[in-house]
């Protein structure tokens, strides 16, 4: 059962504006949170600027730029340099934070995805209308406090709540102050809070997510541990959230399940929670688990650059890219794109197993939203993929399905898998020649499935050098060679799969892992 109560906010007061070198500045204030009579505890939850933060403003001449926080971090009121775009001088001015959410002038495109580094809630969105460079900022959404604790020790890597509403997408702001107001976005119903670092609910911890204000008649939370592991919990009444208030949600005694899947007559696994993804552009680069199943950054060819260029962030790779440069490869980055394919992975033939294991993305690497240690996932070989899809008893093994309406991919269901109630019936299961089109599946109906325990392989596409081909057909690793210059993949397309295909290992595919 959910136990809800809100809190409301305050308001702070504006401040003097003035110029910077001859450029205008802005003084802005926000919303803060506020506890009332002692019912929620908001330690780790901060609504106050940081060093670092920009606002998108525009003026009445429909100029448009980006102002910075040049002073006032951790204060109430900050200063706004201009930061890049146009210097805008002709109230009177709107003003939306974060400025990444801005995409005209009443306008804002809410993300799918809410970052944070251990659940606290970061950059909730903002709105403001001023006569004058004195900013006022309101709340654009609410914020569901979740108070999260399990029956033994979990460490959890990401939260996603499934709605009858869209939660994300674009959205029209309507007016100004206290009355501000956002029109239901027109993205998906699916929010997800993703942790950089893993977060333990052996004791209570809390999370934080921004949702539109609105009442919900459906709304489940999945909760993901860095093992694999899942809960999932669906309120038994409708959930409401107002906006600029915080709506708490407590759920104790969480228990999570590993759905596990046959890999042979006397083993099993649980998959990761998403595709493997190399983070390059960061300051620090890292793998991490994708924040869906359903995520995929070859699909959009984003991997489209200067060959052999390290600061993209790929999920396309040659094979036996750890990283780990003891296998004789000459090319063993993730970023590496040359077309030699007897170059990547172990030199002659030899399989990322034994000697060469730390060829392997998983045993090698520390992965974020997955345990950020080393050896602790692996990929399939190819009889255990084979196993997984042709011989092991459960029914069904797999089947075909689009997702929302635009993601196309090859669901795999686990040993125990029961369909939800609620999800039409599944089509063409264990039919390798069936289409995308055989299961229509919305975000929601995915969830529940997710929950169950189904896993999600959306279509890739095959990167060669830097460009990406057969957008709508799946490539993913095994760890099984074939030769010297060729390694084996799972293959799908809309009227056929294969478990026995082989490519070039210098084609970049995907790396979906698992652990035993």
């Amino acid at each position: 059962m959910f136990f809800l109560a809100a809190v409301a906010m305050a308001v702070l007061s504006a401040s003097c504006s003035k110029e910077t070198k001859g450029v205008p500045a802005f003084r802005a204030t926000s919303e803060q949170a506020a506890e009332q009579n002692g019912k929620v505890s908001l330690s780790g939850l901060s609504l106050r600027w940081s060093a670092g933060d920009e606002i998108s403003v525009y003026d009445n001449a429909a100029n448009a730029g980006v102002y910075r926080l040049s002073s006032g971090a951790g204060t109430g009121s900050g200063e706004f340099a201009y930061s890049s775009g146009s210097s805008v001088s002709a109230a009177p001015y709107s003003a939306v934070y974060p400025a990444s959410i801005r995409t005209g002038a009443a306008t804002v495109s809410l993300p799918a995805v809410q970052h944070s580094a251990n659940g606290g809630l970061q950059e909730l969105p903002m709105y403001a209308v001023g006569d004058d460079m004195d900013l006022k900022f309101y709340h654009l959404c609410g914020v569901v406090r979740f108070s999260l604790s399990a029956s033994s020790a979990v460490s959890v890597s990401r939260i996603a709540v499934a709605t009858d509403r869209a939660v994300n997408g674009s959205a029209t702001v309507s007016g100004s102050g206290s009355s501000v107001s956002l029109s239901t976005p027109s993205g998906s119903n699916v929010a997800t809070l993703a942790c950089q670092t893993a977060q333990n609910i052996a004791s209570a911890k809390d999370f934080y997510i921004y949702l539109p204000a609105g009442t919900y008649s459906s709304f489940r939370v999945l909760v993901t541990a860095t093992d694999g592991s899942v809960c999932a919990k669906s309120a038994n009444c409708a959930v409401t959230i107002e906006r600029g208030k915080i709506t708490t949600i407590t759920l104790s005694s969480l228990d999570f399940a590993a759905h596990r899947f046959s890999t042979s007559s006397s083993a099993s696994v649980v998959f990761s929670p998403g595709n493997l993804q190399y983070i390059g552009s960061a300051a620090t680069p890292y793998w991490k688990f994708a924040d869906h199943q359903w995520d995929c950054f070859g699909r959009n060819e984003q991997h489209g650059s200067a060959a052999n260029k390290a600061d993209i962030d790929r999920d396309l790779f040659g094979w036996g890219t750890s990283g780990w440069d003891g296998s004789g490869a000459s090319y063993f980055e993730p970023w590496h794109t040359t077309n030699t394919s007897s170059a990547y992975g172990p030199s002659g033939e030899a399989s990322l197993v034994g000697a060469y294991a730390q060829a392997d993305w998983g045993v090698h690497n520390a992965i974020v939203g997955g345990g950020n240690a080393a050896a602790l996932w692996r990929t399939l070989t190819h009889s255990e993929w084979a196993y997984m899809l042709n011989t092991r008893s459960a029914n069904p093994r797999f089947a075909k399905a689009e997702l929302g309406g635009s993601v196309s991919g090859l669901v795999v269901f686990p040993d125990d898998y029961s369909h939800p109630a609620e999800v039409a019936p599944l089509n063409s299961t264990n039919n390798t020649s069936a289409s995308y089109s055989s299961n229509q599946l919305s975000f929601s109906d995915w969830g529940k499935m997710e929950a169950a325990g189904a896993v999600f392989l959306p279509v890739t596409g095959s990167r060669s050098g830097t460009s990406v081909y057969y957008a709508e057909c799946g490539y993913y690793w095994l760890s099984t060679h074939s030769s010297s210059t060729n390694a084996q993949v799972i293959y799908f397309a809309s009227t056929s799969m294969y478990t026995n295909y082989s490519t070039a290992r210098s084609l970049g595919c995907a790396v979906r892992l698992v652990r035993d």
